[in-house]
This record gives structure tokens, C-alpha cells and sequence, in this order.
């Protein structure tokens, strides 16, 4: 299909973060540490060599996510070597907030005073948090539909919630055609969050050396492109001689990055979708397409669609299983586990992406309509 401004990162700034040098030869390394990323602050600071903006504006403390072992769901599915890392852990419980810091943080370096971002909900609250922290207005539009506790957390933010009937896809489009003052910091429309979701590689590499797998749960692809984005650059740093590859996970009947592979193409438009508890993947059209497909193809890498039924019972094995009350959209990388056609001592890590303490009532009722173990 022909690449509109829906579907291309064309609000950039002045200056294309995909474009900035980075000057990789003055990286230095401590002592007897050379497997250890350049260090010059704590959290998302020690990346600044390699991010696009000059100082970290505004932090609530992201990244640094723990990674763990999940020896009991891994021996549940055949797995000796089964990994997750921990984005719940973030301060708004989602990996958005990595997002949020960088986008946020060079909002205040170019003195906008103004961001607009459509959601499905986790992007927002993010978004409003920093926003909040940085003194800019932010304006979220999602969709009505959104759940009662993301909207609520969004108007404690202090940001002006615009409720818009339909589908994330009718609430993107909707702000894109818009055109409002400000900066559009939506995920497909502004490059710097990409560069927030590097990161995440950047510590996984820390913390674990290479996965053979990493399954991310994808709405529009932009997390797993940004991950995979941050170990080319480890790769071109010639600190990693190997790569991962990238599995994206969505909700059957509504992959459209699976059409767009079997199409040969970097972009697919379905013509319907149905509704799924999953709501922050639940796809028409996937907007960081062109970058998520790119990942796949590069790193040997497919999509694995997952159902409702196989979430929920996932949901459910982890909580009895791991002890982790992830939310149902982070739930469908758990799901795509049993699908994997790995060796049983693959390294595979699962990317939590977010936290189910935000809406327990929710998980409560899913769990309750679930299948028997």
C-alpha cells in the first residue's frame, strides 16, 4: 500500500533522531567491564551517548527493570530457559514511560508547551505523568471505550481527556487529521519514541547477554521495533556478535503485521477486527508497521496470533504459577509461549509490557469467565 501520513513517522522535528550522529568512538567502557553499557547517571541517563536529546528533562525514575527467571511457567510449556522482563515495574506500570522520558524531555528542550498523543489508553496516562511533571499541557484523545481506571489516572495526571467514539484507528486518524497546535507525540507519528524503546535492549543486553526470542505483544509495533532497533546498534557497536529473533505477538483476526507478511508488504489495512480483552493490541492497522516488519524480517522473525481463550488461561497460569498479575494485553506474549517452535533451552525472554494492578476489577471478571486449567 502506498505510505500516507497515517502510516509514517512525519511529524518528526527539525532534527530526525533516526538521522542524529552518534558518536559510538567516544563511548568508553570501566574497567574490567567491557561487557557493561557506558554509564553516566542511572536509569535511561547512562544511554544519553546514544539517545537524541542532550540531557534527560524529565524522569520519574524508568528503566532499570528487573529481569527473572519463570522456571515453573517455563516447565509448564516445556521451557529450561524462559525469561521475562519486567516493564510493569516502570512508574506509570508500563514501558511507556521510557517512551514518555525521551519524547517528554525534548518537548522541553524545543520549548513546545503543548502535546497531543492518541491512545488506547497506556501511552496517555503516560504521557500525561511526564507531561505533568515537565509543566506542558497535554491533550489525550482515546477511545470511549477505554477503561475506567486508565481515564481516571489520566485526569489525575492533570491532562484534558478527549473521549472519541470507535476504534484506536478512529481515534489516531482522527487526532492526524486534526492537526492541532502543539507536537503530536503519538506512537507512528513522533520518532523519539522509538528511541525510548531501545533502551529496553540496551539493559536486556546488561542483564542477560543475547535472547535467542524475544516475544513483544504488538497493537502498532512500535516497542518491538525499537528493541530491535537498540541491538542493531549494540551490533553495530561490535559489542554483540549475535542477534535475537523477534517474535510479535497479536490477537487473531486482528494481525495485520501477519498480512502484511504473507502479502510480501510492510503495511496491511484489514478490513475488520473484532473486539478483544487485549485492548492495547487490538489492530486494524499497525502505524510503526514499516519499522515492526523490517525487525521481523531482519532478525528471521513471525508473528504468532493468539486468541481471547489463550489469553485468559495464560493470565491465569501466570498468576498461579509466577505470581504476576500482568494485564491482559501483556498477558498475550504468555499465551504465545506454547506456540513457540524453539529448542527446550532456547533463551527466550517475554517483554511484560504492563502492569494488571491498573484494572483488577477487569482482570477479576476475565479470570472468573476463563476456562478450568
Amino acid at each position: 500500500m502506498e505510505h500516507s501520513k497515517y502510516n509514517m513517522i512525519n511529524n518528526a522535528p527539525e532534527e530526525d533522531p533516526n538521522s542524529r550522529y552518534y558518536e559510538y568512538q567516544v563511548i568508553t567502557y570501566p574497567a574490567g567491564r567491557d561487557t557493561q553499557f557506558p554509564t553516566v547517571g542511572t536509569g535511561l541517563e547512562q544511554f544519553l551517548p546514544l539517545l537524541p536529546i542532550d540531557k534527560l528533562l524529565v524522569s520519574l525514575n524508568e528503566g532499570g527493570t528487573p529481569i527473572s527467571q519463570f522456571k515453573s511457567y517455563g516447565a509448564a510449556h516445556k521451557l529450561t530457559n524462559l525469561w521475562v522482563k519486567h516493564e510493569e515495574i516502570n512508574p506509570t506500570g508500563c514501558f511507556k514511560d521510557r517512551e514518555s522520558a525521551i519524547v517528554i524531555s525534548a518537548a522541553m528542550e524545543k520549548g513546545i508547551q503543548v502535546v497531543h498523543v492518541a491512545s488506547s489508553g497506556n501511552a496517555a496516562l503516560s504521557t500525561a505523568a511526564y507531561a505533568q511533571k515537565a509543566g506542558i499541557k497535554c491533550m489525550c484523545y482515546v477511545p470511549q471505550k477505554t477503561s475506567d481506571e486508565k481515564k481516571t489516572l489520566i485526569r489525575l495526571f492533570g491532562a484534558e481527556l478527549i473521549l472519541v467514539e470507535g476504534s484506536y484507528e478512529d481515534v489516531y486518524r482522527h487526532l492526524v487529521e486534526l492537526d492541532p497546535l502543539g507536537w503530536n507525540v503519538t506512537t507512528g507519528q513522533n520518532a523519539y519514541r522509538t528511541e525510548g524503546d531501545k533502551t529496553i535492549a540496551f539493559e536486556i543486553w546488561d542483564q542477560l547477554g543475547v535472547p535467542d526470542v524475544i516475544l513483544v505483544p504488538c497493537g502498532n509495533g512500535g516497542c518491538l521495533a525499537g528493541i530491535w532497533k537498540g541491538f542493531r546498534e549494540l551490533y553495530s557497536l561490535g559489542k554483540i556478535t549475535s542477534l535475537p529473533q523477534m517474535i510479535a505477538v497479536q490477537i487473531k483476526g486482528a494481525a495485520p503485521l501477519s498480512k502484511a507478511l504473507e502479502e510480501g508488504s510492510d503495511y496491511s489495512i484489514l478490513p475488520q477486527i473484532a473486539d478483544s480483552i487485549a485492548e492495547g493490541i487490538v489492530a486494524l492497522e499497525s502505524y510503526s508497521s514499516p519499522q515492526a516488519i523490517l525487525a521481523l524480517q531482519e532478525s528471521g522473525g513471525k508473528v504468532i496470533q493468539v486468541t481471547d481463550d489463550e489469553i485468559m488461561f495464560a493470565l491465569k497460569q501466570v498468576i498461579k504459577l509466577e505470581s504476576l498479575v500482568t494485564e491482559p494485553t501483556s498477558a498475550a506474549v504468555f499465551a504465545a509461549v506454547p506456540k513457540l517452535a524453539v529448542d527446550p533451552e532456547s533463551k527466550v525472554l517475554c517483554i511484560n509490557t504492563g502492569s494488571g494492578m491498573k484494572f483488577l476489577q477487569e482482570i477479576a471478571a476475565i479470570l472468573a469467565k476463563s476456562k478450568d486449567d
